[in-house]
């Protein structure tokens, strides 16, 4: 296979920031039917890169940036970028992915990747179109927020050639190991510490233009993939109305009623009714939402542009808050103050954090301080317990400059209870903090946060929420040790290619593989069935295994804090917890399921078979 696929145009970009050398390079075509795009395709580039047990906030780390092929064509949601890296929160691979228009304009410019590696010796930018790549210096940007920097880049453009922008601000500049990169001002590549790789690379943007258009192979046959998914979009109830209306913050009621929405650091998932009535999805709607809108040719819409109005008359506009940020942010702290918890958002989202990593490094600090382990002479600390609403914009603030108690919550709750001496009042895995769902309500949900590439994250990990609630003929009991592994597994595979198409993780509650797998062979004129796409989520999961253990990661990092196994909260009436022994054997029943040996190590044998060739001088 030599000639370059449809949907692709074959080439991919590396920049290295040390030399300010900018390389066009071939995409071989084996590469893209081995890794799809997006997600498969940036692992990968990422693997043969750089060396895993590298400093993430040195220069040998690298971004490696992927499209999809069917980003470009009209297939719904599908203008995700996906971006990998080694993180520095948690010490292995970092993942994340953003809607938005980045990705469509990007793979517009005429590249299918981007590597970015080295450190430029000072601050610059990335200027991309069809013309070429250019590195420009970036004195005048840094310093300023993301709303700002991406304002005066695309300033004076306007029309179809306007330029997107990708970004970092102060918090990324300052090495805040959650630190974000916006996209589109309020989209963000989130989890894992992205904005810290930047700017530990002194790169403060990457800006692109472009509408060139890689050829199709099969238009019947994607067009009758395009129909079923736009049709399935259309009847679901999910994603045919309850986004639009409510957003994602319309969960927070759901995930109450199920016994899983955390409180005060996930002590407990108790919560007084009329209080969290104040920062559910329907109150936003009805109190704070100007309009819904959705990101480039998503015909959802969950998201929410909002209003605040402060006391003094104030006016503040932005975008959210979404459910992960109403509940870590609001709840976990304690905190039932929706004009808090969205003005705290507004200043992240600004400045540059992540706002699952920042609400859930505070609700540590607060059990941290109100367990009086928290010094009082820091800066920010005196006074602090949950439901100090007032600090929390305060504390986004000074957590982005790296200022006071601000400097100690920007390295993440786990060192930070490390410093206190508490490393168990940390709700991490892997070091990243614990989306909104309580695993002791689903064993699917704790045995995906534990076997995440990324850390706990209930996206690469497996949403185990839709399976159990959602999941029409898919559903499954919460807690199954026996379904468990196997339903993780299959979420996570089905992840890997959502995220690997480009496209949003929403589409999974209208429907599977199939729509997808003839829009991609219909791009692309290779065999992307279902069957085809199931080995590549296998290839994927286990490069993403194999990179970890050359970072350093081992099995016993697939647990859950102590917390989660010593004490049980009340899951429809019953006291749940997940115990070690169950932790156990759904992790070794996931190995071997994934085809790993007893110590999650993927086989030599199960290498070969997937065909995933080791880089260069690097044993499998």
């Amino acid at each position: 296979m030599t000639s370059t696929p449809c949907g692709f145009f074959g080439r991919y970009a590396e920049i290295d920031l040390t030399t300010g050398d900018v390389r066009v390079l071939p995409l071989e075509a084996g590469m893209i039917a081995s890794y799809l795009g997006g997600r498969g395709l940036a692992t990968r580039l990422l693997y043969d890169a750089i060396d895993p047990a590298c400093d993430p906030l040195g220069p040998d780390n690298a971004v490696a940036i992927a499209a999809s092929p069917l980003i470009g064509t009209n297939a719904p949601t599908a203008a995700r970028g996906h971006m990998v890296f080694k993180s520095p929160l948690t010490g292995v691979i970092g993942t994340a992915n953003s809607g938005g228009s980045w990705g469509a304009s990007f793979k517009g410019a005429g590249y299918d990747a981007l590597v970015v590696k080295g450190r430029a010796a000072s601050p610059v930018w990335i200027d991309i179109d069809a013309k070429g790549i250019r590195i420009e210096p970036a004195h005048h940007l840094w310093g300023r927020d993301i709303h700002a920097v991406t304002d005066e880049l695309i300033a004076g453009i306007e029309g179809p050639d306007r330029p997107r922008v990708l970004c970092i601000g102060p918090a990324g500049e300052n090495l805040v190991r959650f630190a974000v990169v916006g996209n589109d001002k309020n989209r963000m590549y989130g989890r894992c510490g992205a904005g810290a790789v930047w700017g530990s690379k002194n790169l403060k943007a990457i800006r692109v233009r472009g509408r060139e258009k890689a050829p199709m192979a099969d238009k019947e046959r994607f067009q009758s993939g395009y129909d079923q998914a736009f049709y399935l979009l259309r009847q679901a109830p999910v994603t045919k109305r309850l986004m639009r209306e409510m957003g994602t913050a319309g969960l927070v009621e759901l995930i109450n009623v199920i016994d899983m929405l955390p409180h005060r650091n996930f002590q407990d998932c108790t919560h007084d009714e009329a209080s969290l009535d104040r920062v559910s999805g329907e109150t936003i709607a009805r109190t704070i939402l100007e309009r819904a809108a959705g990101c480039f040719l998503c015909p959802i819409g969950c998201q929410r542009h909002t209003r605040i109005e402060g006391p003094d008359g104030r006016v503040q506009k932005g975008e959210g808050p979404e459910y992960e940020t109403v509940v870590l942010m609001g709840p976990d702290c304690g905190v039932y103050d929706l004009a808090a918890v969205t003005t705290a958002q507004y200043r992240c989202n600004e400045l540059g954090l992540d706002t699952m990593s920042f609400g859930g490094t505070v609700a540590c600090a607060m059990e941290l301080a109100e367990k009086g382990l928290l010094p009082g002479d820091v800066e920010g600390a005196a006074g602090l317990h949950f439901g100090a609403a007032a600090a929390m914009e305060e504390l986004a603030v000074a957590t982005a400059h790296r200022r006071g108690l601000g400097d100690w919550l920007a390295e993440g709750s786990f060192r930070l209870a490390e410093r206190c001496g508490r490393p168990d009042l940390s709700m991490t895995v892997k070091k990243l903090e614990i989306p909104a769902y309580d695993p002791r309500a689903s064993f699917t949900q704790a045995l995906g946060y534990m076997t995440s590439p990324s850390g706990a994250c209930h996206l690469r990990g497996g949403y185990a929420v839709s399976l159990a609630f959602f999941g029409g003929t898919k559903e499954i009991p919460r807690f199954s040790l026996l379904q468990a592994p196997i339903a993780v597994r299959n979420m996570q595979n089905h992840g890997i290619l959502q995220d690997s198409a480009g496209i949003c993780r929403f589409t999974g509650y209208a429907f599977g593989a199939d729509p997808w797998a003839r829009m991609l062979t219909g791009a692309t004129g290779l065999d992307f069935s279902v069957a085809q796409l199931e080995r590549i989520e296998n290839r994927v999961a286990t490069l993403e295994r194999m990179f970890n253990l050359e970072a350093g990661a081992t099995a016993a990092d697939d647990a859950l804090p102590a917390r989660f196994a010593e004490e049980p909260i009340p899951v429809a009436g019953e006291p749940r917890a997940v115990t070690r022994e169950a932790q156990e054997r759904m992790r070794s029943d996931y190995y071997a399921v994934r085809g790993w040996d007893g110590e999650g190590r993927p086989t030599e044998g199960l290498i070969e078979e997937l065909d995933i060739s080791p880089r260069a001088g690097r044993k499998p």
